[in-house]
């Protein structure tokens, strides 16, 4: 039996697709600019990729994160995972930055509930930090409110509030101050 089996097909969606809905609630957080928003998906990911390498002994993130055995399974996989979060975010009527964070909030408290229930505490702990790893990564991207990347700030208010918003959820901390 895998990590895998202990979950059924939408909860291990849910937990699949955690990085991209934290990411994309970040990244809207605060207006960045077109260059800001593809420093910020590029940090998705960059994190979403790096996971195994940051938590190599999570069978949890490993299977999350394992490849396609073949090209058309690999097309198959994203035209299922692209078709449904599609489906997820258009019946949820996502219409402004704060749906969009709230529908990230109510899934990272469904997903910590999952691993909290059915993980081990090291399994459990190691995708809580990845998805806060996630949120950091796309808040430190890129500045907004600079000019020509003159200016602005690191970490805006209304991303350290939904950062503070994160941990809370996920019941664990980034470990970075912001001031």
């Amino acid at each position: 039996m895998t990590i895998k089996d202990a979950f059924s097909d939408d909860e291990w969606f849910l937990l699949s697709a955690m990085p991209g809905m934290i990411g994309a609630a970040m990244s809207n957080a605060a207006p960045s600019g077109i260059i800001g928003t593809i420093k910020e998906m590029s940090a998705v990911m960059r994190a979403t990729v790096h996971a195994r390498e940051e938590h190599p002994d999570s069978e949890l993130i490993n299977a999350l994160m394992s490849k396609a055995e073949n090209w058309d399974e690999a097309k198959d996989k994203m035209a299922d995972y692209r078709e449904r979060a599609h489906e997820r975010v258009s019946s949820s009527s996502v219409k402004s930055r704060e749906d969009l964070q709230a529908m990230a909030i109510q899934d990272c408290r469904a997903a910590t509930a999952l691993v909290n229930e059915r993980c081990t505490e090291s399994e459990a702990h190691a995708y809580k930090q990845w998805t806060i790893e996630i949120a950091v990564a796309v808040a430190e991207a890129a500045k907004e409110g600079s000019v020509l990347g003159f200016g602005g700030e690191l970490v805006s208010a209304p991303e350290l509030d939904l950062l503070h918003r994160i941990e809370a959820t996920l019941g664990i901390q980034s470990g970075i101050l912001f001031a």
